[in-house]
C-alpha cells in the first residue's frame, strides 16, 4: 500500500509492504527526511503500528476508510490518501 499527502513545505508518505513491515516518511524542503520503520498488524479496518525506534506524533493506530488511512491516537490528527492498495485483508 502507498498513501501520502502534501504537507506544509513537504510531504508525508506511508508505505506498507507484504512482509508486514512499513515506513512512515515525513520529508520537506527545509528539513531532512524523518523515516519511522517497524512492523504492522491489520485487523479488519484497523492498522496497528509497532515502531522500531521512536513513534511519530501521528501515533501508532490508524483506520482505513473511504480511501484514506487516518491515524487516531496521536498528538495531532493525520490522514493520508491511499494511492495504491494491494494489501490483503
Amino acid at each position: 500500500m502507498l498513501a501520502g499527502r502534501e504537507a506544509p513545505l513537504g510531504w508525508i508518505y506511508l508505505k506498507i509492504y507484504d512482509d508486514k513491515s512499513f515506513e512512515f516518511i515525513s520529508k520537506g524542503i527545509m528539513r531532512d527526511n524523518d523515516v519511522y520503520k517497524g512492523n504492522y498488524e491489520l485487523k479488519n479496518d484497523t492498522l496497528y503500528f509497532k515502531y522500531n525506534d521512536s513513534i511519530p506524533k501521528a501515533g501508532s493506530k490508524a483506520i482505513i476508510q473511504n480511501g484514506y488511512v487516518s491515524y487516531i491516537n496521536g498528538t495531532y490528527p493525520e490522514s493520508v490518501q491511499i494511492k495504491l492498495n494491494k494489501i490483503k485483508q
